[in-house]
């Protein structure tokens, strides 16, 4: 895979470094897995030369196929009838303007972009995504995926977001075959999320702030915001050990947690937004 460098933008794209998509039995799956009808909208991330964007296109209303290699852009197209549900963006996916109408991804995303391609679409309060299967590395599945969560930009994520393993697939399903393993990742939209979405923000910079030394202790994690009262009373409601790591709460915890503070803690008291954050 090409490696990522904000210095080169044609190394994001994705050209022969992509592990191409080759068992029909897997991408069957895929669809099935996201559920996709026609009201829905669908993106294809790296469709290459339509693998996945073909039978996308027998289920979808719309198929938005997102691919930056001219050579398989022009065998996407060769492959298409005049009418047709397709539409074909060549384009590197970390510059597309995403949709602003509620839409779904299918897509086997290139391993060297799979943190950046995730914030593009879970990190952004007005992305509309709905639900999405991927096939990514299994170690950044299992990074996003792990409890504890010690990330602050993966707890933001899944504060929003249920983000799920759903199995390993092996390297003969590739061409070329990757030389790590590879995971189906499922994503879907939380329809009554822990923390309202226009406070995500300051959810994020009071993230940032517990999780700036994951294995502190909740009572040490949490001193500069809530006084020794306050998490007396919060350990009895979170029904968590004051000396246990800040990392080892769940999303649900996370969100009480923050709710405590915007209605009981003065707002000079509240963390700050990180400056590379201000932009979400």
């Amino acid at each position: 895979m090409p490696k990522y460098d904000s210095r080169n933008r044609k190394a994001l794209s994705n050209f022969s470094g992509q592990h191409l998509l080759i068992n029909k039995f897997l991408i069957k799956e895929l669809v099935d897995l996201a559920q996709i009808n026609r009201s829905d909208m669908v993106i294809d991330i790296g469709a290459g030369t339509g693998a996945i964007t073909f039978p996308l296109a027998e289920k979808a209303g719309t198929v938005i196929a997102i691919e930056n290699d001219p050579a398989s852009i022009q065998k996407l197209r060769s492959k298409i009838k005049e009418e047709n549900n397709i539409k074909i963006r060549q384009i590197d996916v970390l510059r597309y303007e995403l949709p602003r109408s509620p839409f779904c991804v299918v897509a086997n995303i290139p391993f060297s972009i799979t943190s950046p391609i995730f914030e593009k679409f879970l990190g952004d309060t007005s992305v509309q995504l709905q639900r999405a299967v991927f096939i990514i590395e299994k170690g950044a599945a299992k990074r996003f995926t792990a409890d504890p969560m010690t990330n602050p930009v993966i707890l933001t994520w899944r504060m929003w977001y249920d983000i799920r393993l759903v199995r390993t697939v092996p390297s003969s399903h590739f061409s070329p075959p990757p030389s790590v393993d590879s995971a189906v990742v499922t994503v879907i939209r939380k329809k009554n999320p822990a923390v309202p979405i226009n406070l995500r923000r300051k959810f994020i910079a009071f993230a940032s702030h517990g999780l700036r030394y994951p294995r502190l202790p909740f009572y040490e994690a949490m001193n500069e915001v809530f006084t020794p009262p306050q998490i007396t009373k919060l350990v009895r409601e979170l029904r968590i050990d004051r000396n246990q790591p800040i990392c080892c709460l769940n999303e649900q915890q996370w969100g009480m947690l923050f709710l405590a503070m915007t209605r009981h803690v003065a707002s000079y008291r509240w963390p700050k937004s990180p400056k590379k954050n201000k932009r979400q």
